[in-house]
């Protein structure tokens, strides 16, 4: 599976900017993911990078422009790139059961989640205090899995095997739930997540809710 990290190298690699601006922004997203926005200098990124602190400056006037910079392109591209990835292995037609399909791209979303831990806070950080990167952030996810989701989800509700809500209400359940589990983790550096048990939990209380009585 591909990291985050990984995915944003090649992004860049695909982008129209120089070998230096690539190595400070790769550079910066390294030690804003290790040791944090706050704690990370412009010396840190120009030794990180092997340029000078007035090359760093040069292609982005502050540290907030190079955190600016790498959540843009995250936003544009690299969420919706990582989102159509995974759609194009999970949601695929012919389902065994909602349990079942839950459970995959529940555990496989948290085990994401958790290996690219730091990278996910560095977005999560930023959307607390700033609205637009939150808006952003929402909609581009939401957006991003509706298409490729729709199809297995219509499938379930003409069978009869789920409530027949809107595909958003319940991307947005499934995203909240899930979400709510990750949270602690990425909050609480110390934090362990048990991946089997919180998948658990996490289908039961969305089966209870989604799936039809009959």
């Amino acid at each position: 599976m591909e990291s985050l990290e990984q995915k944003y190298a090649q992004t860049l690699e695909n982008s129209n900017l120089s070998l230096k601006q690539r190595q400070v922004l790769l550079s910066s997203l390294k030690l804003f993911s290790e040791i944090g926005f706050e704690n990370t200098t412009a010396s840190f990124i120009a030794k990180e990078a092997g340029v000078s602190e007035g090359t760093v400056f040069s292609y982005f006037k502050t540290k907030e422009g190079i955190l600016e910079a790498i959540l843009s392109t995250f936003l544009e591209q690299v969420i919706p790139d990582v989102i159509a990835d995974f759609s194009e292995k999970k949601f695929t037609a012919n389902q065994e059961s909602f349990p079942l399909f839950l459970r995959s791209i529940v555990r496989d979303r948290l085990v994401f989640i958790q290996e690219n831990q730091m990278q996910v806070k560095i977005l999560l950080s930023r959307s607390f205090i700033d609205k637009n990167i939150s808006d952003q952030l929402g909609n581009v996810i939401i957006h991003s899995i509706i298409k490729p989701i729709s199809p297995v989800l219509n499938q379930f509700k003409e069978n009869g095997v789920i409530r027949d809500w809107s595909n958003e209400r319940i991307v947005r359940y499934i995203l909240a739930l899930s979400l709510s589990y990750a949270l602690p983790m990425m909050l609480n550096d110390n934090e362990d997540l048990d991946i089997d048990e919180a998948v658990n939990e996490i289908v039961e209380c969305l089966s209870f809710a989604l799936v039809e009585v009959k």
